[in-house]
């Protein structure tokens, strides 16, 4: 059963006729959403087991894409320091050409 404020209103009514000012602590204790709301102690073992297992599997695709970042910044430093020894060895060939014919 969905309690509504409604509800909610006529048995605060109703309470505060039987027993007073009480009624009004009384009320303040009761959950808004009924007891569908209320969350168990079970609710909290299973939700914790859940998080755990999502971050279990966000941590393995974490390492996963850090391992593929590392490996294409290898790939690209491989490749640029390739490039800069080409460059380099080519400016010192025509440094030492332009030394013995100049």
């Amino acid at each position: 059963m969905v309690v509504n404020e409604r509800d909610r209103l006529k048995l605060a009514h109703r309470l505060q006729g039987l027993i007073g000012e009480e009624a009004t602590i009384l009320m303040e204790h009761l959950p808004y959403g009924g007891i569908a709301g209320i969350v168990s102690k079970d609710d909290l073992v299973l939700f914790k087991a859940e998080m755990h297992t999502d971050m279990a599997e966000l941590r393995s695709e974490l390492r996963l894409e850090m391992a593929e970042l590392r490996a294409e910044i290898y790939k690209a430093l491989n490749s640029q320091t390739l490039k800069i020894i080409t460059v380099m060895t080519a400016l010192n060939g025509l440094m030492f050409a332009g030394l013995k014919w100049g």
